[in-house]
């Protein structure tokens, strides 16, 4: 009791009080060398995107690493019984690896107080990124998705997803070398023997005052290098690149880009009308 004759707030109580209120939101750091995808929504719904985003990945995730039955167990004889039940009880054990990274983790690129992204179209969009593990192929997953949704539209998984930007490798921007990095992604898909390809580029820049879209595409285009030619209608391979804030990605990826409506999943399940 206080010396005017009131009661004081216990300690628990006014510490408790203090704490009311959502908790704060927990944030990855995206690093060099990270892969992963960007992830484009309406302004306002980044929060059902995100719940999507992981919700999808992962079950294809974990659908791609399920391992078929294996026949020898099939066929093994019945006097392993016991044998057999103390795998199947191992298998059920939780294994806790506080170290292991979850295969996706996403966040949500910040803007300053007043900015927003706009998007090819000039809607404002919010942008995540989808952080996923190192064993898994950033450009093979969003393929395998997109491919899924145009093989069967009736099926949505998505409301709030739109474009899907797969990068096999992040730098930033304040600190990359920009044409070893460059060299470094097309590497595999220009320079390591083949015939000559015919391919695009790509470029997004959001938020992001360093790099121009012309002296970009330039450079790009410079490294692949004069046994490649450009055509943007009937490619092999385009090169993305996705600038956004201090980010940085790359990938390459196959000729059936445009088919797959540039990745954009609100446009493979509902498509625009032509001319609009």
């Amino acid at each position: 009791m206080t010396s005017d004759g009131k009661r004081s707030m216990p300690q628990d109580a006014a510490s408790s009080k203090r704490r009311k209120g959502p908790p704060p939101k927990q944030r990855i750091n995206i690093d060099a060398g990270d892969a992963g995808i960007f992830v484009t929504c309406d302004m306002g719904r980044e929060g059902k995107c995100k719940a999507e985003v992981l919700d999808i990945l992962s079950e294809i995730l974990e659908k791609s690493e399920e391992k078929p039955p294996n026949e020898e167990d099939e066929d093994s004889d019945d006097g392993d019984i016991e044998a057999q039940i103390q795998r199947e009880l191992a298998g059920m054990q939780p294994v806790k690896d506080k170290t292991k990274k979850r295969p996706v983790e996403v966040t949500r690129l910040e803007m300053p107080c007043g900015a927003f992204f706009v998007s090819y179209d000039g809607a404002t969009v919010q942008v995540l990124f989808a952080r996923i593990d190192s064993s898994v192929d950033p450009v093979e997953l969003v393929h395998r998705l997109c491919t899924e949704a145009q093989d069967n539209p009736q099926t949505k998984r998505s409301r709030y997803i739109k474009r899907m930007t797969p990068v096999v490798s992040i730098r930033k921007t304040l600190s990359v070398e920009l044409e070893p990095f460059i060299k470094e992604m097309l590497r595999p898909h220009f320079h390591s023997g083949g015939g000559p390809k015919k391919f695009a580029i790509r470029p997004t820049i959001r938020g992001n005052n360093k790099f121009k879209r012309d002296d970009l595409i330039k450079t790009i285009a410079e490294i692949v290098g004069p046994e490649h030619s450009v055509d943007l209608t009937n490619y092999d391979l385009t090169i993305l690149v996705e600038v956004s804030q201090n980010l940085m990605g790359m990938s390459v990826v196959q000729s059936d880009y445009d088919k797959l409506k540039r990745y954009n999943l609100a446009e493979i399940y509902d498509p625009s009308p032509k001319g609009v």
